[in-house]
């Protein structure tokens, strides 16, 4: 009977046994099991957001041009910048008694302009060979083109009106009282238009008063052209 016990409790021993590393076998399999299925998962997962990014950057890198397109000027195309240029006028010169004189002066001019504004330097000589009466000057001119870009004659004839002031030295010379320098200011109104892209044609008309009785005041209208470089 002892002998009965004792082998049953050994084989009893032995099953607890084996069952228990069946358990811990079947735990260890199933927690390595699931450990790599969260790693496996987690580097899918990596993988498709790396793989996004990838393809977002490639997508940014196809549509973003690698440099930016420079603002376009062409509406300063043709109108601001320096220019040189002529002009021919009609003067009539009056001197402080109220006799006056009649001719044509003829000049050189120099300058730069922008939207708005032009100023320039006006070299001139008038004569009038029946009175013997003839003067230079030299004058500084600012004008202001009061019309913007979008006006439709500037659009459609480049045609850009101005007014503006003036001031300079004048050196006159008369038969009678000989040679005579004075100041000179005044003002002129008028209009530019494009004959191309770099001639301007302009029409004025210009009015000055002088500090010098031998020529009190000279009135006229201007012509000139302007070559814009």
């Amino acid at each position: 009977m002892k002998t009965l016990v004792t082998t049953t409790s050994i084989a009893l021993l032995l099953s607890l046994n084996l069952m228990a590393e069946n358990i811990d076998g079947t735990l260890a399999v199933d927690s390595h099991n699931k450990l790599t299925s969260v790693q496996q998962s987690t580097a899918n997962t990596n993988n498709t957001l790396s793989a996004g990014l990838d393809d977002a950057g490639d997508s940014m890198k196809t549509t973003v041009p690698a440099t930016a397109t420079p603002v376009s000027t062409s509406d300063s195309d043709g109108v601001a910048g320096p220019f040189v240029g002529i002009e021919l006028n009609g003067v009539l010169a009056s001197d402080s008694e109220g006799v006056s004189a009649s001719g044509v002066s003829y000049g050189l001019r120099f300058g730069a302009q922008n939207l708005d504004w032009r100023t320039m330097a006006i070299l001139e000589r008038f004569s009038n060979s029946g009175e013997s009466n003839s003067y230079t000057r030299g004058l500084l001119q600012l004008d202001y083109f009061f019309l913007g870009m979008d006006n439709l004659m500037i659009d459609t004839y480049g045609i850009r009106p101005y007014a503006g002031l003036n001031a300079g030295l004048l050196s006159f010379d008369t038969p009678n009282s000989g040679s005579s320098n004075s100041l000179t200011y005044g003002a002129q109104l008028g209009a530019t238009m494009s004959v191309s892209h770099n001639v301007d044609f302009d029409l004025g008309y210009k009015y000055n008063l002088s500090t010098d009785d031998n020529i009190g005041h000279t009135s006229g209208i201007s012509m000139g052209l302007n070559y814009k470089y």
